[in-house]
């Protein structure tokens, strides 16, 4: 499917599924290279995260510990002024490395939020890693460790990220046709 349409959005294909598969397949390579001697414990930041997650711990080690973080940062197409929090766990962090799981990271505030928040409880270092980097939006000087694809201002849907709920299922990752850069 090259076009779709979402909540009367009209959508166009920006990466296949065996483009992302591919880039999947080097942050993997790059990420045991990194942590061969020891590996940190995984944070996927729900919900968008959770399909990168599922085929990049494909990729990894069968032991590779991990567990969910879910933050709510967006409302519809907007980007939200404040990120809430709705589950972190503290409890397994504490004296830990975390390599957080993302699956876009544009202005940068929940990487930084979350970031901050691990930090407070014990983290010993954190990384990230981000299926798509929006490198015009970010607002940081941190930047994620370990970047799939740099992309510009489009909104997307498909692999896990939505609008509205609607359009993660997609195997694929497609950008709105108006809201481009």
């Amino acid at each position: 499917m090259k076009n779709l349409n979402i909540d009367g959005l009209s959508f166009e294909l920006f990466l296949s599924f065996d483009q992302i598969s591919n880039k999947i397949i080097d942050l993997s390579r790059q990420l045991k290279k990194a942590y061969s001697e020891d590996f940190p414990l995984c944070l996927i930041v729900l919900n968008g995260a959770s399909v990168f997650a599922n085929e990049l711990l494909k990729q990894l080690d069968s032991s590779t510990e991990f567990s969910l973080v879910k933050v709510k940062s967006y409302n519809g197409m907007q980007n939200a002024d404040q990120v809430s929090v709705e589950y972190l766990p503290l409890d397994l962090v504490k004296n830990r490395k975390v390599l957080l799981i993302e699956d876009i990271v544009d202005t940068g505030n929940t990487l930084s939020f979350l970031r901050n928040e691990l930090k407070k409880n014990g983290v010993i270092q954190i990384d990230c890693v981000t299926l798509l980097f929006k490198p015009k939006k970010y607002n940081y000087d941190l930047l994620p460790e370990y970047i799939g694809f740099n992309i510009g201002e489009e909104f997307v849907v498909g692999f896990g990220m939505d609008l509205n709920q609607k359009g993660r299922e997609l195997k694929n990752i497609y950008k709105n046709i108006i809201y481009q850069n």
